[in-house]
């Protein structure tokens, strides 16, 4: 289901949002038929809208927490311009790849072939938070791991007790409650970013994993617009300039800073203590610069 913010539902959405209005006045507000407005309004109550019609007009009487018409209205808050929501389906990021636009956020309940970083599994049951975003920021490439960095912290910044896991996991009390997969498409000089995230909020966690109802009283909801609102204002000072700023609010928020820790790149085995994050947001272990690998905490 593609919504943007000039579709007629939408725009219908957020007009009943405020009041009620009946259908004769939505119709001539937005210069369409009575028809178009009661198809619109049907497809907002087969999405998880619950209307009535009354002396007043149609009005919002109830909703389906995360329908996908308050998706798109969290997202276009903070910035997207389509949304795509899906019920289930196979990955957000194989969507994403295959829509090939920028500012467009795509949204699942479920997802039957989630992934993490080199294709591993992560599992996608209903219940967690499983989307999504497509950027193309006037970054220099070498720049462009840090989208994932500000992601972890945009994440990290809206949970209780949540810590940063460079490279690119959220953990609470050691175990993890996200997972973001960062991947590049199309041309070198201005590529297509996208960047999955996945959150356990109220589906049960894999082993070693956690919960956000676990411990914390916090809906999809409220986790979805504070992760997308805290993005929104780490994506504006990376792209302002304010870098360093963004570096040492990672490495407060950072679990992994300060551990001995064993990395495995491509290259080979790094072992020794997590030290800082550099300027450009590699990790520094024993005075070397780690761009990429898997990072094991070992104490």
């Amino acid at each position: 289901m593609r919504i943007s913010s000039e579709s007629t539902d939408y725009r219908i959405y957020r007009i009943l949002s405020d009041k009620p209005v009946s259908g004769e006045k939505l119709a001539n507000e937005l210069g369409i038929t009575r028809t178009a407005v009661w198809k619109a309004v049907q497809k907002l109550k087969e999405s998880g809208v619950h209307l009535e019609s009354g002396a007043s007009g149609y009005r919002i009487i109830g909703e389906i927490e995360l329908n996908p018409y308050k998706i798109a209205r969290i997202a276009f808050e903070n910035g997207f311009k389509e949304v795509h929501f899906y019920n289930e389906t196979d990955s957000t990021n194989t969507r994403a790849r295959e829509y090939g636009k920028p500012n467009v956020l795509f949204f699942a309940n479920k997802q039957t072939a989630g992934r993490g970083r080199y294709g591993r599994r992560w599992l996608s049951e209903e219940g967690g938070l499983y989307f999504s975003m497509t950027l193309s920021p006037p970054l220099d490439y070498s720049d462009l791991p840090k989208l994932t960095l500000i992601a972890g912290l945009s994440v990290a910044e809206s949970i209780p007790d949540a810590e940063v896991k460079w490279p690119n996991d959220v953990l609470i009390h050691g175990r993890k409650v996200c997972g973001i997969l960062s991947e590049l498409h199309g041309e070198v000089e201005r590529p297509l970013v996208i960047i999955g995230i996945g959150i356990n909020v109220e589906n049960s966690a894999p082993e070693n994993g956690i919960s956000v109802s676990e411990l914390f009283d916090m809906s999809r909801k409220e986790v979805f617009e504070l992760v997308l609102k805290n993005f929104s204002k780490n994506y504006r000072m990376l792209l302002s300039g304010s870098w360093d700023e963004l570096r040492t609010g990672i490495e407060q928020m950072c679990s992994t800073i300060g551990k001995k820790v064993r990395v495995v790149t491509s290259s080979g085995v790094v072992e020794g203590v997590a030290e800082s994050l550099s300027e450009d947001g590699s990790l520094v272990v024993n005075g070397r610069k780690i761009y990429a690998g898997d990072c094991i905490h070992l104490r």
